[in-house]
């Protein structure tokens, strides 16, 4: 959609809008990597006019996670484990919080998409993932 470069902090950030500015949310490409934006409407300090701006939501919508084979749910963007909510033989329903990944100051959900029983997990808290890493195993 539309592209930008921005300064911030002596740094230089490219930037794409993926999608329709005018949606509650959108998304964001910075400098190749993909993320989800809350969008509000914000007065224009020097004409008094209303016009949209970008800012970052508290709680990014969940990203859907990959589920690999069907047993193996991978990290959907890279960040910090910031909690994981279930344990090894938890049962979980569709929906069920599993693992808070914190990228660019933002808590991204990670849900199950699928009833199951958890089997290994394979991080823990405070540790940095990439994009794709394994988080959980389901046990069935």
């Amino acid at each position: 959609m539309k592209r930008y470069r921005i300064r911030l902090e002596d740094r230089t950030y490219d930037v794409e809008v993926l999608d329709d500015p005018r949606q509650d949310q959108v998304r964001v490409e910075v400098d190749g990597e993909t993320f989800v934006v809350g969008v509000e409407t914000v007065a224009a300090v020097d004409s008094g006019e209303v016009s949209p701006g970008v800012v970052s939501s508290p709680v990014a919508p969940t990203p859907k996670p990959s589920v690999v084979g069907g047993s193996t749910v991978v990290a959907p963007l890279p960040g910090v484990i910031k909690s994981i909510a279930v344990r090894a033989g938890q049962e979980v329903s569709p929906d069920d919080e599993l693992v808070v990944i914190e990228a660019m100051k933002m808590d991204n959900l990670i849900r199950a998409t699928r009833v199951g029983t958890i089997g290994t997990i394979h991080v823990t808290e405070g540790r940095q993932v990439t994009y794709g890493e394994p988080l959980l195993d389901y046990a069935d």
